[in-house]
């Protein structure tokens, strides 16, 4: 895209823009650099929080399964309120997995706004190159 660098028609003109447009290539590249750090260590839990997902749903129709053979008493009692509690770990882990910052969805999220942030410092170069171009003519 060319810019209207014929607005442009001192050379402290040409330094505000670069000074601008440095600015917000630094705040760029600060959040690229955090977004590519959450990516790398939100993979290894979101498929940290995928295994323990399966495993608590295994154990969970396992216990199913247990309590509709079981006599009442005790043990019954006892596995009934592991039955629960795993129904409870299930919900908060597939919340996690959903809306947390490791989820599988968090992730599409950090790399949609990993490639905007790349576009953005693609422009800011073009814009870059183009002002020092005017600034050079004057």
């Amino acid at each position: 895209m060319a810019y209207p660098t014929e607005l442009l028609t001192t050379v402290a003109d040409c330094d505000l823009v670069l000074a601008e447009a440095a600015e917000e290539r630094a705040e760029l590249q600060f959040r690229q650099t955090q977004l590519q750090h959450l990516q790398l260590v939100g993979n290894g839990r979101a498929t940290e929080k995928s295994a323990e997902l399966t495993g608590a749903t295994a154990e969970y129709n396992a216990l199913t399964t247990l309590l509709a053979g079981m006599a009442d008493g005790p043990t019954k009692k006892k596995n009934q309120r592991e039955h629960k509690r795993l129904e409870y770990r299930i919900y908060v882990l597939s919340q996690q997995q959903a809306t947390g910052n490791s989820g599988v969805l968090a992730q599409f999220k950090r790399r949609y706004e990993l490639n905007c942030l790349t576009q953005q410092l693609t422009e800011n170069v073009t814009l870059t190159t183009e002002v020092e171009a005017r600034r050079a003519q004057l």
